[in-house]
């Protein structure tokens, strides 16, 4: 038990999440639209191909998940758009790729350090976000965006309608 709770603390689960109300720009990224059952392979692929392009620097920018909302979904299913946010601008797009920007100005901001293993569920983050969105009397976007800033930091925004 000692050494559960040991891994527990050492890989950030005793970590608090932090929420913010944030300044930004412009969502820009390039990548892959997914629509189907959330345990498909195509997931894990294009995932693997966003980062790889992120890491390798073939992108210069952060993988990215964009997760929507869709209320049209069966209960099995995921919208996600799976690809990098551009940190510049760039003309090396791998061929199949789609740039998508998403105009934001204010967004409502969860960082968490902490190993992917130990991290609180995603409901609970999304929960929390629109807790400090209505604390703060602001109205949000119907998705999240998600940054892997590293295997430790994980940011996700709720991006504030106009």
């Amino acid at each position: 038990m000692v050494l559960i709770m040991g891994a527990y603390v050492y890989l950030g689960g005793l970590n608090s999440v932090e929420y913010t109300i944030e300044n930004v720009s412009d969502y820009n990224l390039v990548g892959l639209t997914f629509q189907g059952e959330g345990d498909s392979p195509e997931i894990e692929e294009a995932f693997f191909e966003a980062r790889e392009f992120a890491r390798g620097g073939r992108l210069d920018g952060i993988l990215t998940i964009i997760n929507y909302k869709d209320t049209t979904l069966a209960d099995d299913e995921l919208k996600l758009f799976i690809g990098v946010k551009l940190k510049g601008g760039t003309s090396d797009i791998p061929e199949h790729y789609q740039r998508l920007t998403i105009p934001a100005t204010r967004t409502v901001r969860a960082r968490i350090e902490a190993n992917n293993v130990v991290r609180p569920k995603p409901n609970t983050i999304e929960s929390r976000l629109l807790q400090e969105a209505r604390g703060n009397d602001l109205e949000v976007r119907d998705f999240t965006i998600e940054q892997y800033i590293s295997p430790e930091v994980l940011i996700i925004d709720m991006p504030v309608k106009y």
